[in-house]
Parts: structure tokens; sequence; C-alpha cells
């Protein structure tokens, strides 16, 4: 990474606070106004609103809000309240942001405005992520001693700008923001997650406003450099080694913030490539992303699209499409204790930023039909109001939207051998070998089209804690494994994540699409399923179209699209076991 990267006008005396927004904005910076600009519908944008203020009530029940006990302001309620939990994860106390949020902004039914006890939690809050983190400034996750840099970029982005929207000059967590900041600097972690080097750099660029270091500047600008170095050509940024749509939008809804603090017109191009990759993820349905990804994930952060929409067609219509998804519900709910407050703040934030103009959108015959995306192993085909994304890299995960037809989402065979193993298709692995082949690839027809994928099944755990494998854990992080972060975390991430060794199942997945009535076609799905070593025998198996295998926080969560029936396949277990190899035939 250069060492002399520089953000111009990046600097906060150029900056000045907006009546009634509490948002820093620099006069001399992005975005400009658009030259040729649409209007969007103004009504839409309380949906954001609507929906954040919904769950304010939850967030301060999350919060322990008793000032004579040790944990007042913890926002883990398995920790201070159910006490489940051995010590508090830090990734909760990101819901200082939408506290201080709904304090600070003056917004239509937002009756917490002023509201001295919601700023008196909000500080809380932040001074119990001071007080719980190690002493080096690093926090805790999943287990003791993790020192996770996913808990500490996404608490620390949250708490350094409530810290700024409540207009505090506070030594304690002056000294706190100091020791996290210095703990970014100098760690990192195992596996190439963009989100969370975005997250740093966005926290980081909080920490040199508010202390006024050209260290912490310079140590984002770095972590900048370093995600745009992870994205690639067609246009996403590395998750565990591939594409994955969700993680998309929190990477870039930290860069185009980050283009607006800094100024920084070099972020343009890397940002309207990444959209330009998201666009294509954004279904008929109005819901976003899902099995195909890396990691699988269907979640959308709007702010940094409201923030690009008045320059660039394509955010706005994510953003759009988004608000239809909120009104129709459509969009995924991440409605558990743990996920609920991550999009809080961003809901809020996209409302208080919406943009009412937006660029005049390219006709849609201009668009290709289809895009074979052979990096990310990916394959989308929109046509005739037709949407279907296909992922070699995930063994051929795909969803398919067909006008008047419930949508179709198949997340891969899974198999339970007869010994009672379980083994799945949708490893990710981008290096899988596919085959596209386009009968007439010139002008706006994807008829005749195929997309051919093979591969070995991987064995899955699904694995859960016992009372005794917990115990032992936490017994060995809190004496030996505490010096040995990383070492752990590449253990457990090959584990849960990233591992599973090859099973002699094998899975052939062809796709085509055939002409239809004249208005839509039909696809056409062939599996074939074979036992490549004789001593295998199947129990059962069934497509499912919802599960995951690898351990994502963000993933398994319920969203309409993907809420389809598994196809069991009970009535080809005994041909397959009797002759190795059978083909099904499905058609959409």
């Amino acid at each position: 990474m250069s060492s002399d990267v520089r953000f111009p006008r990046f600097d906060i005396r150029q900056e000045y606070f907006v009546p009634g927004t509490g948002f820093a904005c620099n006069p001399h910076a992005w975005p400009p106004e658009p030259a040729a600009a649409g209007r969007r519908n103004s009504a839409w944008r309380r949906r954001y609103l609507a929906r954040a203020l919904d769950q304010i009530p939850r967030l301060l029940s999350a919060v322990d809000r008793n000032p004579f006990r040790k944990t007042y302001g913890c926002l883990d309620r398995q920790f201070w309240h159910y006490r489940t939990a051995a010590f508090p994860s830090e990734m909760y106390q990101e819901g200082v942001l939408p506290l201080a949020m709904v304090y600070a902004e003056q917004m239509p039914g937002n009756r917490w405005h002023g509201d001295r006890r919601v700023k008196e939690l909000a500080v809380a809050a932040m001074r119990f992520a001071a007080r719980s983190s190690h002493a080096d400034g690093s926090c805790d996750d999943y287990y003791p001693f993790e020192r996770a840099l996913g808990a500490a970029v996404f608490s620390l982005a949250a708490a350094a700008r409530a810290y700024q929207l409540l207009g505090l000059d506070d030594a304690e967590l002056w000294r706190w923001f100091e020791r996290r900041g210095r703990w970014l600097i100098d760690n990192d972690e195992s596996g190439r997650l963009a989100n969370h080097q975005a997250l740093a750099a966005l926290g980081l660029v909080h920490l040199g406003q508010i202390t006024g270091k050209p260290l912490y500047k310079k140590a984002a600008a770095e972590r900048v450099e370093r995600v745009l170095a992870w994205q690639s050509d067609e246009g996403w940024f590395e998750e565990y080694g591939g594409a994955d749509p969700g993680y998309q939008t929190v990477t870039i809804d930290c860069l185009a913030k980050i283009r607006r603090i800094s100024g920084d017109a070099r972020l343009d191009e890397p940002l309207r490539r990444a959209v330009d990759f998201a666009a294509l993820f954004l279904h008929p349905d109005h819901s976003f992303g899902g099995p195909y990804g890396s990691r699988g994930t269907s979640h959308f952060y709007p702010h940094g699209f409201e923030l690009l929409a008045r320059h660039d067609s394509k955010a706005a219509r994510l953003a759009d499409g988004f608000l239809a998804g909120l009104a129709d519900g459509s969009v995924a709910r991440f409605d558990d204790d743990r996920m609920f407050a991550h999009r809080l703040a961003n809901l809020i934030e996209a409302y208080v930023d919406w943009s009412p103009a937006r660029p005049a959108s390219p006709p849609p015959e201009s668009e290709q039909p289809f895009r074979h995306l052979p990096q990310a192993g990916m394959l989308i085909r929109r046509a005739g109001g037709e949407h279907t994304v296909i992922s070699s890299a995930r063994g051929g995960s795909f969803v398919h939207f067909a006008p008047g037809r419930p949508p179709a989402s198949d997340a891969g065979l899974i198999v339970e051998t007869s010994d009672g193993r379980l083994a799945v298709s949708h490893r990710h692995d981008r290096l899988r070998p596919a085959d596209f082949s386009a009968g007439d690839p010139s002008p706006a027809t994807s008829d005749g089209l195929s997309y051919c994928v093979s591969g070995p099944l991987s064995w899955a755990r699904f694995e859960t804690a016992t009372p005794i494998k917990q115990a032992v854990f936490h017994a060995g992080m809190c004496s030996v494994g505490r010096w040995c972060r990383t070492t752990v975390r590449r253990l457990l991430q090959r584990r849960l994540i990233s591992g599973g060794r090859e099973c002699p199942i094998r899975l052939t997945r062809l796709f085509e699409f055939l002409p239809g009535d004249g208005v839509s076609s039909r696809l056409r799905v062939t599996d074939t399923i074979e036992l490549t070593e004789p001593g295998v025998r199947v129990g059962r198996m069934a497509f499912g179209g919802d599960h995951e295998s690898s351990y994502v926080a963000a993933g398994s969560v319920y969203q309409p699209s993907l809420f389809t029936a598994w196809t069991d396949l009970a009535a080809h277990v005994d041909a397959l076991n009797a002759g190795r190899r059978v083909t099904i035939v499905r058609q959409f």
C-alpha cells in the first residue's frame, strides 16, 4: 500500500454542518448537480423513516437503562438481562448511532427528537463500549479475546459518528477512540472482507475529523486503497474470495460516505462500476441478492445509493427498488436481536439524504439481455420481464423470476449419505469449471443461451455448540488462545466458512433458455447426479431453495422470493444408488 495517499481537501475545518440535518458537508465537494435530471417520487422517502422509527422502541428495550449497574449502556441483552452470555459482544453497540440520530434529527413522527434520556443512553452506550474493550482498544464479538476486526469497525464507525452528531467533548471517549484507532492501524484480520476494510476506513475518517490528527486520515486512505485493490474489473469487491451483492452494498455505502467527506474524485469510477454490478441483482419483485453470492446474503444498505442517486441513474433505481420493496414486503428481514440494529441508522441517513433528482435513465433496449461475469462466476439474464441469476461459483445456485409466476430459488443439492453425513453443492469456488454458450450472441435475444456447471459436492458440518465444546474453547481462549487470535480465526474460518472437503458425489447442472410463447422463454434445468466412488450410498436428497452451509452473520434471513418449496428427491434415491447416476429435468 502506498503510504503517501492523500484525500484532497480532507480537512475538517473546511466543513460545515447543514442546519437541521446534523451532517457535515464540504462546500467544495461532491456530489455535483446532475446535468440532466428527472424527478423521483417524494412520497416514497418516508418509507425509510417509517421502517427505522418502528424499531426504535425495540432498540430502547435492548439497552440497559439503569445507571447504577456496571452494564449501564450495554446493548447486548443476552449479556446484561438474560445472562446467557459470559461477555458482551461489541457488535451490538453500533445501536448507538440510531439513538444519536433520533435525538439529533427533527423528522416527521420522531418523538425522540431532543429527548434528554435518549441522549444519555447514547452516551452511556459509547462509554460501555469503551469500558468493555480490551486495554489495547480491541473488542470481542463471538468469543473471549477474539479481538474481532468486524465488531471493532462496525462499532467504531457508529460511535464516532454519534459522537459528532451529539456534539460531545468527552475525555473518556476521546481516549477510547485513540486506542481503537491505533489498534486498527496496527492490526488486521485473515481473509479478504472488503466491507470490513471499508468500514475501518470510514471509522478512521471520522477519527481524523474528531481529533484533527493526520495519522488517522493517512490510515483511512491506506484502507481505501486496499478496498480499491480488491475490486474486480467486473465491479465487485472481494468477500471471501468472490462477489457478494449484499455485502457489496455495505462497501458502496462506506465509500460513498468517504467520497462526500473527502472530495476525492478518484472514488467516482470505482463507485460507478460497483453500482453497475449491484444493479444486476435487483429482482423484479424488488428483492435483492440471494444464494448466488459468495456469502449468500440479501441485505441492502440504501444510504450510499441515495448519496449517488443525483448523478447515477442506476443508484437511484436501486434505492427506489428498495423503497418499493419496503412497501410491498419483498425485502429481506433482519429481525433477530443481533441483526435488527445493523441497518437502522442507515435507513435514517437515507431519509435525511434522500435525493429528489436523478439523471435520465438509458432506454431499456440499450441494456444487454444477458451478462456473463467469468471472474465472479455468474450469468445474469434479463429479458421479456424475466430475470435469472446463476452462479457457477456456487455450484449452479440460481434464482429465476418470470411474469405471472412465483419466483424460483435453488441454493443447490443437499445430500445425506447412508452413514448420516451431509454434503452440499454450493460451496463457493470461483475456479469451478463452467461452459457458457449463446446461440445468437448479437442482438436483443438470449434464446438458445446455455450454461453448464459441474463439480463435486462438499461435506458440510452444520455444527452447533455444546456445553463441553464451549467451555473448552473459552478456557483455551482465556489462557493460550488470546496470544494467537489470527491462528484461531483462520482455523474457525476453515471449519465454519471456507472449508469443506470434496465429497465423492458430483453434480452437473445444465441451464437452457428455450423459445417460449413469444413474450418469455422457458428455463430448463437438467441435473445429473453421480456417485463417483463405489462405497457411497445416498439416504435422502433434495434441491433446497434457501439453505446455507457456511456461517454468515447476515445469512439465512427471511426473504419472500427465497421462501420457495424444496424439491424432495426421494423418488430418485433408489435409482441413484443402483445405477450410480441419475438425471433430473425441471422446467420453469
